[in-house]
């Protein structure tokens, strides 16, 4: 400290405010910035298999891993359903359809029916259903920069379990399943392997932009370079 203290003069910086406020959004700048990255790194693992399908009964769910394609059949009633915010499809802007199931057994599913544009008010997911075809995928987490979602509305910013218990007052199963065929009337089964893949490199490396051309603003402010 003793060093850094004859290298620099904090006392006597001409902008010490700026420079203590600075420092501390550079941090912010370079944590958003890790946070894309990790993003960006997360997508380019994801890999689908849907040569393997296997039958599964509802409570062995909880036990598979993420991105088993199976088949889950029973007698599920629709309980509720969501419009997930912001998805892309081909270029175009709309929504995921996030439905909530549950069985005769009072078990409660939720599923990823596909996309829909933003100006369809005209699809049906029917308020019954026999058989699921699709991908198990763990449930979203909130970033620290994220919105939040709100109580007793009909969209989601994402497909977050403890949200969708408490504004449910239910109990999920711990993934979701994102439907590969029979999707619904007028709603597109999505593909996550091929869809809409955010630039989050991009993201990245303007968050690193930010924070280097902030640090060179405010050590020249201050003459320390």
């Amino acid at each position: 400290m003793e060093k850094l203290d004859k290298m620099i003069n904090f006392k006597m910086l001409p902008h010490k405010y700026l420079f203590y406020l600075g420092i501390f959004t550079v941090m912010i700048f370079l944590g958003l910035s890790y946070w894309q990255f990790n993003r960006y790194q997360t997508n380019q693992t994801i890999n689908y298999d849907d040569s393997n399908q296997i039958n599964v009964n509802i409570n062995e769910i909880n036990d598979l891993p993420e991105k088993t394609y199976i088949r889950v059949e029973g007698t599920f009633t629709l309980v509720d359903y969501y419009k997930l915010r912001s998805r892309v499809h081909n270029g175009n802007s709309g929504y995921h359809v996030i439905a909530i199931y549950k069985n005769q057994d009072s078990i409660y599913l939720s599923v990823n029916h596909g996309w829909i544009p933003l100006e369809n008010n005209l699809f049906k997911i029917g308020n019954f259903r026999y058989v699921f075809d699709g991908f198990l995928i763990n449930f979203d987490s909130k970033s620290p920069v994220g919105q939040d979602d709100v109580f007793n509305s009909d969209y989601l910013f994402r497909i977050d379990k403890s949200f969708i218990e408490n504004d449910q007052n239910i109990s999920l199963i711990n993934k979701y399943i994102l439907l590969k065929t029979d999707c619904g009337t007028r709603i597109e089964c999505i593909e996550l392997n091929t869809g809409y893949k955010p630039p989050h490199l991009s993201y990245s490396i303007q968050w690193l932009f930010f924070a280097v051309c902030l640090s060179i603003v405010i050590l020249r402010k201050n003459k320390i370079i």
